[in-house]
């Protein structure tokens, strides 16, 4: 093989110098001509031999550099498959994102406040408004079992009614079973025509019925009117007779009495009881040991009664003469030519109720008349009317009733309170509360005749059974087995109860035990709060967590708050409800599909504390903020009162989405953000929304134009008001002529003559007519109530960037000092200003810095006097409240003291009584014994004597012969 390698290697070297002279002429020169011929066929065969390998080298190394630039190629198309998946599922995440935020801020919350349907927007807008004055309530009937509140959604919508309209309160079962019923919120208008449409409609096989009825706020009073409040039912107690049934010894009255008691004999229900001394008198030959018997016709018989009494002894009593039985349909006849005499026309019918008389030994008849009025004119008339000696009784239902039920555990807690609410009705017979306790419950029904009294104490009544708020949540306290509840009771009689679809805790009792289990409540939230709460993560989670929700808890929640273990997916959170939350909520957002977890802050500053953003959190709009930033803003708007909530990053002021807001904050959080939000608007528009003024009452109404006069009644209190004076009705009179007369006239002319006295201090804000103070500094006044910028000196509206330049221009200061009423040149005179206010500030900095502070110090001083003076002033409300809190303990106390000796002396009686009777049978026992005794030794001596009398005839001498 060297051999070879050695020719090849020199045959190529001469190839190659062949190549180069490139004449075979050379080849004579360098070779014998012996060897030419060889040398130069070998020259040539190597010659050969190399072009072949190098020809297949170039093959090799083109094979090479192509299979190279293949490789290149697909390594490149390989990365630019992925740099445009990468691209395009960045695209893909945009869209989504971009969708997802357009149908995040598109979201809205409905929700009944204070008894209005209020529709919320982005940033907890309010885009729609239905108030209670203009509800009524919508009740479905013969819904299937298993229908869908999107199902009942789609019967109104599908009709053109909006969503914002109305809103669906509940669905339960019917008391037929199988079947639902739902009960619907909605405006008047669309409640009278949906009436027409969806009455007798078939759906799913199901013939529905609706009913349209007054509005009612939920969880208020429900109505409860009675039926035919038309009718005046007349009843009176038909003749009766009594009878005294007289026992022996052996048989005891009181055993008797109650065996007899209420049975029915000869078709009457009898009363039975024990016979005792009329008080007072005395009657000769008076039996103890007998038993009266009531209410037996007067038909039965002297031997009727002593088979049913079981005496051989019955007397009847004598009784004042009365009207036979067979006359109740000549008192019928006289009621109705006595009604006709007293209301001529409005009797409609006088039907008796039978059995005349029923198994009480009551006749009735129904009295029905054109309406309630009538029925309630003729009721009062009758109301001491007798023919001949009989008396009857009336029943008139009232027109407006109202029952709810609560447990008696609230009702003890609130016991004092309910006392308090009764004794305080002072016209009993326009409105009552009737309280009755049935085992576990408490029943109550408030009725009246008079709708504006029965409203205001319905309020009251609303107000007690709503309990009071308190702040914070746990979950552990909803649950009906905890034991804190039951160690609030006992500790403070306050009654604490949870409510864990809302996540709310309310406490009713009475205001001392109220606010000691505020302070109970308190201390065990903060308990819990430190407590920690552990969940073991999915696998799918421990990345997200890893790169986003530790980083986030912690920033939010603080270091030591937020434990992770990541070998076993363990992480340990503390910090209450609000750290719960967040948890459960990150661990939604792991479980939501594959993240991308790019840098979402782009360089960008969080727009709340203008530092590096960290757990950012980006919006719809494009900025981005901190986590713990986001959550603290939404958590302070519900002191700030803010509304709606945009976006703080340049000028955006693009709202927050719901599903934002509903990210950060629990359910119980979320919720009264609402109210705030809510009242916040209404504070904003106080020309068009208006609270109605009975006191208590949280219902709203709509404004209506000026001298208008349209009436708006309270679905709540009933009261009636004027929506465009917003006084009481004034029919026949318009707004301008009712107060120009009247209480509101005096109320009007005092308030003028106050402000008047104020020295230019106070005046009305010209768009509310809200009182306004101005203490100190510039002209440029905004209402608290309207938020309408003000020119004091003038009281005209203006917007906010152009105020200034009217103060300047027409009153030529923006302050009350040196005004300037005539210019003479504006222009000129804007200009001279501008020179003296920076003479001003160069000359007169220190003399303003001291005024500034004095005015600081004088502001300071009368806020701590006001202080001081509403301290003093609820230290005395709270003394007068616990002052009269222990005179009526005291009441109470003497009360049942003498309830007390009042039972102590009834039973001392009793017992005196009842020893009396037992010494009258030991007595009436001996004399029978001792009767028998003396029978004894008489039947005893007889026997004796007779057996003397044979002896002695035995023992005497006969004839002495025998006869054969």
């Amino acid at each position: 093989m060297l051999k070879v390698a050695v020719a090849t290697e020199r045959h190529a070297s001469l190839a190659t110098t062949f190549r180069q002279v490139g004449d075979q002429k050379v080849w004579k020169n360098i070779l014998n001509p012996c060897d030419y011929r060889v040398e130069y066929q070998r020259a040539l065969n190597a010659v050969r031999l190399c072009d072949y390998q190098e020809h297949v080298h170039a093959d090799a190394h083109l094979e090479h550099i192509e299979s190279v630039a293949n490789l290149a190629a697909q390594t490149r198309a390989i990365e630019i498959a992925k740099e445009a998946a990468k691209e395009a599922a960045k695209e893909a995440a945009e869209a989504t994102a971009k969708a997802a935020a357009k149908e995040a801020a598109a979201k809205t919350v409905q929700s009944v406040v204070l008894g209005s349907i209020v529709t919320f927007g982005a940033g907890l807008e309010l885009s729609h408004l239905v108030t209670g004055f203009e509800c009524c309530t919508l009740r479905i009937a013969n819904l299937p079992h298993n229908v869908r509140e999107g199902e009942i959604n789609a019967l109104f919508t599908e009709r053109g009614l909006d969503r914002g309209r109305f809103h669906v309160v509940n669905v339960k079962p019917m008391a037929s079973g199988g079947k639902l019923s739902a009960e619907i919120i909605t405006d008047a208008e669309s409640g009278q025509a949906l009436s027409l449409d969806l009455d007798g409609l078939e759906f799913r096989d199901e013939i529905l019925t609706l009913e349209v009825s007054g509005y009612n706020s939920p969880g208020s009073m429900s109505a409860a009117a009675e039926r035919d409040v038309d009718v005046l039912t007349i009843s009176w107690r038909v003749p009766s007779v009594r009878y005294v049934a007289v026992y022996p010894p052996t048989i005891t009255a009181a055993e008797k009495a109650q065996v007899l008691n209420r049975r029915v004999h000869s078709g009457r229900r009898v009363k039975v009881e024990v016979n005792t001394m009329p008080p007072g008198r005395f009657v000769p030959n008076f039996q103890t040991n007998s038993i009266m018997i009531s209410f037996l016709p007067p038909t039965v018989t002297d031997e009727e009664v002593k088979a049913f009494s079981g005496s051989d002894s019955v007397k009847r009593l004598p009784g004042k003469r009365m009207i036979s039985f067979e006359d109740v349909g000549h008192i019928a006849t006289t009621l109705r030519d006595d009604i006709e005499c007293i209301s001529p026309g409005t009797l409609r019918s006088l039907k008796p109720l039978l059995p005349i008389p029923n198994i009480d030994g009551i006749a009735l008849v129904r009295a029905q008349f054109a309406s309630w009025d009538d029925a309630h004119a003729v009721h009062t008339r009758l109301l001491d009317h007798r023919i001949g000696n009989v008396s009857f009784w009336f029943r008139h239902p009232n027109p407006t009733q109202y029952s709810i039920t609560i447990s008696v555990e609230q009702f003890k807690a609130q016991k004092s309170l309910w006392d308090g609410l009764v004794d305080g009705i002072k016209d009993k017979s326009s409105c009552m509360l009737h309280i009755h306790e049935q085992g576990v419950i408490v029943r109550m029904r408030l009725s009246g005749s008079k709708k504006e009294a029965v409203g205001a104490l319905k309020v009251r009544v609303e107000s007690l059974i709503a309990g009071e708020k308190v702040d914070g949540w746990h979950r552990s306290l909803g649950y009906s087995g905890n034991g804190f509840a039951r160690s609030v009771f006992d500790n403070t009689g306050a009654l604490l109860r949870a409510d864990w679809r809302r996540q709310l805790l309310k406490v009713y009792g009475q205001p001392k035990a109220v606010d000691q289990a505020r302070e109970l409540i308190k201390a065990e939230l903060d308990r819990l709060s430190s407590m920690e709460y552990t969940r073991v993560l999915a696998r799918q989670s421990v990345r997200f967590f890893v790169q986003r929700g530790i980083p986030e808890l912690k920033e939010t929640f603080g270091e030591d708050n937020v434990k992770f273990v990541i070998s076993a997916g363990r992480i340990t959170i503390s910090g209450g409800e609000e750290a719960r939350h967040a948890l459960e909520r990150l661990i939604q957002d792991s479980l939501r599909g594959p993240q991308i977890l790019t840098n979402l802050s782009g360089g960008q500053s969080c727009p709340i504390c203008y530092d590096n953003i960290s757990s950012p959190l980006r919006l719809g709009c494009g900025h981005v903020y901190c986590a713990a930033c986001m959550r603290h803003f939404l958590t302070s708007a519900l002191d700030s009162g803010q509304f709606p909530l945009t976006c703080m990053g340049d000028e955006c002021r693009v709202p927050i989405p719901i599903p934002t807001i509903q990210h950060f904050l629990p359910p119980a959080s979320f919720n009264r953000l609402l109210e705030v939000a809510f009242n916040a608007h209404i504070s904003r528009n106080p020309l068009e929304f208006k609270y109605c003024k009975t006191p208590d009452c949280n219902q709203i109404y709509r404004s209506a134009a000026a001298n208008s006069a349209t009436v708006g009644q309270c679905p709540s209190c009933f009261s009636n008001i004027c929506t465009s004076c917003h006084e009481d009705v004034h029919d026949g009179m318009n707004c301008d002529d009712y107060k120009r007369t009247g209480r509101h006239a005096e109320e009007e002319r005092q308030t003028e003559a106050w402000i008047a006295a104020q020295g230019g201090r106070v005046k009305k804000c010209p768009s509310c007519r809200a009182l306004i103070e101005k203490i100190d500094g510039c002209n440029h006044m905004t209402c608290s109530v309207c938020n309408t910028h003000i020119c004091w000196r003038c009281m005209g509206i203006f917007a906010a960037d152009t105020i200034y330049n009217h103060m300047r221009i027409n009153h030529g200061t923006i302050y009350d000092d040196d005004p300037v009423d005539n210019h003479a040149n504006a222009r000129e005179e804007l200009w001279m200003l501008g020179l003296a206010e920076q003479d001003l500030q160069v000359e007169e900095v220190l003399p303003a810095w001291r005024r500034e502070q004095d005015g600081f110090a004088e502001r300071q001083r009368r806020h701590e006097e006001m202080a001081a003076a509403a301290r003093r002033y609820e230290i005395a409300r709270r003394e007068e409240v616990a002052r009269q809190l222990v005179e009526h303990e005291e009441r109470q106390r003497a009360r049942a003291m003498q309830n007390h000796d009042n039972m102590i002396r009834q039973r001392r009686e009793e017992m005196e009584r009842a020893r009396a009777q037992e010494a009258a049978a030991r007595q009436l026992a001996e004399q029978g014994r001792q009767r028998a005794r003396q029978n004894y030794d008489n039947m005893i001596r007889q026997r004796r004597e007779e057996m003397e009398r044979a002896q002695a005839q035995e023992e005497r001498p006969g004839w002495g012969c025998t006869i054969m």
